[in-house]
């Protein structure tokens, strides 16, 4: 390998701070052993990385480039660092979930159970959750909307709807209900059409012969609910995002519906603290009036 986990770790450190005796101060190491690194990089590598002036280092394209390659191998790392440290603890100490970020109230229930389990909770692309789940990135993953993947289970638990977001001094926060062609001729905060929330908007336009204007595409509900609330436009999130938003919330006349799902892996029984989090789920879907199918507690 030409370029080695050292030297990675020394030209972080460089990028980060922007000088050589920084970057050593940064490592507990000697100037010119940072400086002697640095240099051994660039010849191995062949590549031009920083720009020497007045004493500071300037990243050349390379680096830059380099460096977000980097950051996600370092990132990478300190999660294996992390894992090994919950596994010093015993396995069961660990529970590592994908999930939406109004799933919050079950995470702080299974935490109140057990208050040594440390959660990894991350938020993710659906696209990506196959691979993760797969990969045992995480423990379980729970979508907003269905996925198939030949090697997971799919559970689904909740069904839930499209709502509108908006302002609390708009005209249409008056109605009780908002229609598609409501919002025509507003500036709207929408899902990329690429991923399953949005799609499911531009087929529900589609439907109804609706063409919205977005000024900003957004991945997740919570960047369309910051932006309502910096006055930017309306949105069209879930239901169960929405509830959590300091805005109007209005639904919409179309029944733009969704089925909340568990997604493990077929391979591997879910860990015993993934069980624990999916019947904390359930029971919030239960709260809501909205679950459907069998107990998590009952899955095969």
């Amino acid at each position: 390998m030409r370029f080695k986990l050292r030297q990675m770790e020394v030209f972080r450190a460089v990028m980060l701070t922007g000088s050589i005796n920084a970057a050593a101060k940064m490592l507990y190491v000697s100037q010119p052993a940072v400086s002697k690194l640095v240099s051994h990089t660039e010849t191995t590598l062949g590549l031009r990385l920083f720009e020497r002036a007045k004493g500071r280092l300037i990243p050349t394209a390379e680096a830059q480039a380099l460096f977000r390659e980097v950051e996600q191998v370092y990132q990478s790392a300190l999660r294996v660092d992390e894992f090994a440290r919950a596994l010093a603890l015993g396995p069961a100490s660990l529970l590592r979930v994908a999930c939406s970020p109004s799933l919050a109230t079950a995470i702080v229930e299974l935490k109140r159970k057990l208050p040594r389990l440390r959660v990894d909770w991350h938020t993710t692309l659906m696209a990506e959750m196959p691979l993760e789940v797969l990969s045992k990135t995480v423990d379980v993953a729970v979508t907003s909307m269905p996925i198939e993947h030949e090697h997971l289970e799919v559970v689904p638990f909740m069904r839930g709807r499209m709502v509108c977001v908006l302002p609390p001094d708009h005209p249409l926060a008056q109605q009780p209900r908002i229609a598609l062609a409501d919002l025509t001729s507003e500036p709207m905060i929408l899902f990329r059409r690429d991923i399953p929330f949005g799609t499911m908007v531009v087929r529900a336009c589609q439907q109804v012969d609706v063409d919205l204007t977005s000024v900003v595409d957004v991945t997740r509900a919570d960047q369309a609910l910051a932006l309502v609330r910096g006055g930017l436009g309306l949105a069209i999130v879930d239901e169960f995002a929405a509830a959590e938003a300091d805005c109007v919330v209005r639904p919409l006349v179309e029944n733009l519906e969704m089925t909340s799902t568990f997604v493990y892996s077929k391979f591997s029984p879910p860990t015993r603290n993934a069980m624990l989090l999916m019947r904390a789920v359930y029971r919030r879907a239960e709260q809501l009036g909205r679950q459907i199918g069998s107990v998590p507690g009952e899955i095969a």
